[in-house]
């Protein structure tokens, strides 16, 4: 029963993730319209994406985005997302299942 309750639980938190991914990149594309970003769900994505892209917008990244003008957080952020999804959940997976079953 618990193996059960593990599984579904580190399932719904991959589909979480896989559903921030896809509103991240909506948010990427509406950025390159003007008029889309400035709209009600362009600034409700903002309000969504932004806090957790501003983490990676800090200290060598943010020089890099001044030097460069391109901002490489997006990419951080969502390699990091996947890296998570895909390997900490399953590494999650196998130390709770060692622990309780």
């Amino acid at each position: 029963m618990i193996a059960k309750t593990i599984f579904y639980t580190l399932e719904i938190i991959s589909w979480i993730i896989w559903l921030y991914s896809i509103v991240m990149v909506i948010d990427a594309i509406m950025s390159w319209v003007p008029a889309l970003r400035d709209s009600a769900v362009g600034r409700l994505l903002d309000r969504l994406i932004d806090p957790y892209l501003d983490i990676f917008r800090k200290g060598p990244i943010q020089a890099l985005t001044e030097s460069t003008g391109l901002d490489f957080s997006f990419l951080i952020g969502l390699f990091l997302l996947y890296f998570v999804q895909e390997h900490v959940l399953d590494w999650i997976s196998n130390i709770l299942l060692r622990i309780f079953v």
